[in-house]
């Protein structure tokens, strides 16, 4: 055999071995892809309560509907889209919440990948497709809707021994005082992680933690899941000074005082995040402020 026909021979086992690697990448493809289909087939469907309007019974795939029926547009509250490792920046009022009750700070559409369509949540096997939407929101089929929530609660409630804490907060409640914020959404089949990050009134000063987004048919109340994960982030009165900055009401164009946070999504725990610099969370922060200031007067119209 001369040295011709033995390049040939090499190349064509080359080529057979290279032909062999992709039938194998592509049939274990298609077995990934069977699993997670089939994990997207367990999730559940067992419908709860909304987080904030606790007598509405939502299931997991209608939960986008609630949201843009119900959610959206209320006071202090803003309506996004979010895509994997973009910043998004919201206003959180802590004047607003009242002792024990939830509030939507944000109704966000996750999408996976910004201008990757194959990555949002539906199709890469990350959750259900929604349900029940109509007209224009049929674009958000495939998207995971997710709430930030935030509560007023206690220091106490971080105790395991409720009845120690309904005595503690009973004696000395008001001199206790947090503010408890999270995300949930429906379950999905892999963990969704999230950084909410604080910044102070100069943007100078950040405190971030890192968790992982909640299902949110498990219990919402602070006093139920805080003694036991640490998906949050806490925010006591005492902080309040150093971190609030100038927000809008819904009555006024007069500056209130609030915080700004910026959340990060991200599928990867991995993952390298990037911030937003001071001009870009400047820039953020004003667009925010002016969405929830549009929202907060169109309620107030709507309920004159």
């Amino acid at each position: 055999m001369n040295s011709s026909n033995i390049i040939d021979v090499q190349l064509q086992k080359g080529r057979e071995k290279q032909m062999d690697e992709m039938l194998q990448q592509i049939k274990e493809n298609e077995a990934k892809a069977k699993q997670l289909q089939a994990a997207v087939r367990k999730l559940p469907h067992t419908p709860a309560n909304c987080p904030v309007c606790r007598n509405t019974v939502v299931f997991p795939t209608n939960l986008l509907t609630h949201l843009l029926h119900k959610h959206v547009g209320a006071p202090f509250s803003m309506h996004a889209e979010i895509y994997e490792q973009q910043p998004l920046v919201v206003c959180f009022d802590p004047l607003c919440n009242v002792h024990g009750n939830n509030h939507c700070l944000a109704s966000l559409l996750y999408g996976g990948v910004r201008d990757r369509p194959e990555t949002r949540p539906g199709l890469s096997y990350l959750s259900r497709l929604n349900s029940a939407l109509i007209r224009d929101n049929q674009r958000y089929n495939n998207y995971l809707p997710i709430m930030l929530l935030a509560c007023r609660s206690t220091w106490y409630a971080q105790l395991g021994d409720k009845h120690l804490e309904r005595e503690l907060s009973r004696i000395n409640g008001h001199k206790a005082g947090l503010n408890v914020i999270w995300l949930v959404a429906p379950k999905t089949t892999r963990k969704l992680y999230f950084q909410l990050t604080i910044y102070d009134r100069y943007h100078l000063n950040i405190r971030s933690v890192k968790g992982t987004v909640r299902n949110y048919t498990s219990s919402q109340n602070p006093s139920d899941f805080m003694p036991h994960e640490h998906n949050y982030l806490l925010l006591c009165d005492e902080e309040l000074d150093e971190l609030l900055q100038p927000s809008y009401s819904s009555a006024s164009k007069e500056p209130r005082q609030g915080v700004t946070i910026e959340l990060i999504l991200f599928e990867n725990p991995a993952a390298s995040l990037r911030h937003f610099n001071g001009n870009e969370l400047q820039t953020a922060l004003q667009s925010a402020q002016a969405e929830m200031l549009g929202y907060s007067l169109s309620f107030s119209k709507l309920h004159d």
